[in-house]
């Protein structure tokens, strides 16, 4: 393309900082290679001052990928292109450039809920792998379009998503197939938007019990009813989304379990009321709470020494909380040591996410070496490891049935999410296969009593009968 005239009529435009420019041109050039109509200014005649002349264009463009950065953030003329954007309803696709960096700012408030590609880091070895997941990100925003309801936001609480872009249909037949328990049906039973107070700041934290849902949005935690409908909501207390850890129901109480970086909390599910568990504290300030899950008469806890990366499993009995051990994770990973490069470090576990009980084992969720891992361990008077399953990247589980079914979803915005069975044999598999690919991005995922699943689809409560 040597000018706009002899573009495509719809086009994919990059907003990058002019310091990745020899970055941004790889990608550029890769994604021209695959005959995608990406447009950049440097390479295709376009004004410098693109945004200069946009009223005329906002009908061609069908994206803007925005390549974030500190530099990108302090720029003003970057400010300008992903608002722009934002303001006209042009989809994003942001992609990450640098590690150990977050969005802040007037920068976080337009992509907070948007899944982030990670191109940090971008060399030979990993380039292909990485701009794959751009190339179908794009090629799917092309195929659906910028006016895709499950795309487009709502001033409208009440705007209901079109069913019929929920579930697509070519998938179907491969969920009958792979999956050989339950699956979800196409149409979803209930749906309906989330409140506005609800949508800011939202968590990708959900948890239900028989009756209720239980999200944090807007720094407060809310409860819905099984029609999705919100019935009440904590004002007394405010719960910052980045330190709430984890959400659980604890059936042994009747209440829902709220764990923050520093305090855990019973909510009452009637009055909505918090109350501090006292028989739980923190033996200093460098300790946090990382994740928690309980049986019928236990409760099981993680935390992290943050001084030395070190994590702990800490069991209690219900209901009184009583203390009965304490273990630190690492020394209990068996013979299963992460590989790589002719030596192994069985110490290196950088991040746990999660952590889930069913039938007398416990399921982690952590990153070793740069990958993750669901780790399994036997919860019977003797704590020893049981299996290692790998994941393509950072995780969130669902038990959904306590003997053999798991649901899997990504801790960030993606569109699809995986099933994993347990078998007769003991042995796991992946259905990965029989993934179902939603027209939009799943925020969350619940059980909902024993044969419901809930989502957070795009700012909408999604219930699906299982």
């Amino acid at each position: 393309m040597s000018s706009l005239t002899k573009s495509l009529s719809k086009y994919i435009l990059f907003s990058y900082h002019k310091n990745h420019q020899e970055v941004i041109l790889k990608v550029y050039n890769y994604l021209i290679n695959e005959n995608l109509p990406v447009l950049i200014d440097i390479q295709d005649g376009i004004n410098k001052n693109i945004y200069d002349n946009m009223d005329g264009m906002i009908e061609s463009i069908s994206g803007l990928i925005c390549f974030l950065s500190p530099m990108y953030e302090s720029s003003k003329r970057c400010q300008l292109e992903i608002q722009f954007a934002k303001t006209e309803g042009i989809p994003i696709i942001a992609c990450r450039l640098l590690p150990n960096w977050k969005p802040s700012g007037w920068l976080n408030k337009i992509i907070y809920n948007l899944s982030i590609i990670d191109l940090q880091d971008l060399h030979q070895k990993n380039f292909h792998n990485k701009i794959k997941k751009l190339e179908d990100k794009i090629i799917w925003l092309l195929d659906n379009g910028k006016n895709s309801p499950i795309m487009s936001y709502s001033s409208n609480d009440m705007l209901l998503i079109d069913r019929s872009l929920v579930l697509e249909d070519s998938y179907m037949e491969s969920i009958n197939e792979n999956l050989d328990l339950n699956y979800l049906k196409k149409q979803p039973i209930n749906y309906r938007a989330l409140p506005s107070n609800c949508r800011l700041y939202l968590s990708n934290l959900m948890v239900c019990n028989n009756e209720y849902i239980l999200i944090n949005g807007n720094n407060h935690l809310h409860l819905f009813d099984k029609n999705l409908k919100l019935i009440r909501s904590n004002q007394t207390i405010k719960i910052n989304e980045t330190n709430l850890r984890d959400l659980i129901w604890c059936s042994n109480s009747n209440n829902f379990i709220i764990l923050t970086r520093k305090q855990i909390y019973f909510l009452n599910p009637i009055t909505c009321k918090l109350s501090i568990i006292e028989n739980i504290k923190l033996t200093n300030g460098q300790e946090e709470f990382i994740s928690c899950s309980c049986s019928d008469d236990k409760f099981f806890l993680i935390t992290c020494q943050l001084n030395s990366n070190t994590f702990f499993f800490h069991e209690f009995n219900l209901p009184t909380f009583r203390f009965l051990r304490k273990l630190i994770i690492r020394d209990f990973m068996g013979t299963s040591l992460y590989i790589q490069n002719g030596f192994f470090n069985k110490y290196d576990i950088q991040q746990i996410v999660s952590i889930r009980y069913f039938q007398q084992r416990i399921a982690i969720i952590m990153e070793i070496n740069s990958h993750w891992f669901i780790y399994i361990f036997n919860l019977y008077e003797k704590f020893y490891f049981l299996k290692e399953i790998p994941l393509d990247n950072k995780s969130r589980m669902i038990i959904l049935n306590s003997i053999n079914q798991w649901i899997l979803f990504k801790d960030y915005l993606a569109n699809s999410f995986i099933q994993i069975n347990l078998n007769q044999n003991k042995e796991f598999i992946d259905y990965s296969k029989g993934f179902i690919d939603f027209g939009g991005q799943i925020f969350s995922a619940a059980l909902l009593g024993t044969s419901n699943l809930v989502f957070i689809i795009n700012n909408t409560l999604v219930l699906y009968k299982i």
